[in-house]
């Protein structure tokens, strides 16, 4: 898991020849008008989700991971605190494949994502998104960035 600013990002291009494309695309100036939906990035299968939802208390939120994609995500509008964790320190329910999906159990970190952050997440990386930043809802606008691992 990694988490910087977004001025940051393109230290971390060469993690992924697919990052590139994924700098392109935060680098639009239009991303706060993009309206929710599903956005094709190049011709290699990264693709951006944009969504608009208000954050939930603890309770109502999950860890999950992702095997075939690796996860950036950042805010437009709003905030909203991530749990992190290690898959590895977890208990895992069955792998969704046809949805990337699987959800885990077990004790998280938290870090903040507001606008102007950005964090990475890797298949091994057990994250909890949407959980309430300063203890109320809050809408957010988020993108995720889809990279094939």
């Amino acid at each position: 898991m990694i988490s910087d600013s977004l001025d940051n990002f393109d230290e971390y291009l060469c993690l992924h020849q697919d990052f590139i494309d994924a700098a392109g695309f935060i680098g639009r100036q239009d991303l706060a008008e993009l309206p929710s939906g599903k956005y094709e990035i190049g011709n290699r299968g990264v693709f951006a989700l944009v969504s608009e939802y208000e954050t939930k208390d603890i309770s109502q939120c999950f860890i999950e991971c992702h095997c075939k994609y690796i996860d950036i995500q950042f805010i437009l509008t709003g905030r909203e605190k991530i749990g992190v964790c290690n898959k590895k320190d977890c208990t895992e329910e069955a792998y969704i494949e046809d949805r990337d999906f699987q959800k885990l159990h077990g004790e998280v970190g938290f870090i903040n994502l507001t606008p102007g952050m950005f964090a990475i997440f890797f298949p091994y990386d057990g994250h909890m998104p949407q959980t309430q930043y300063a203890d109320k809802p809050e809408t957010v606008k988020k993108i995720v960035i889809k990279v094939p691992a």
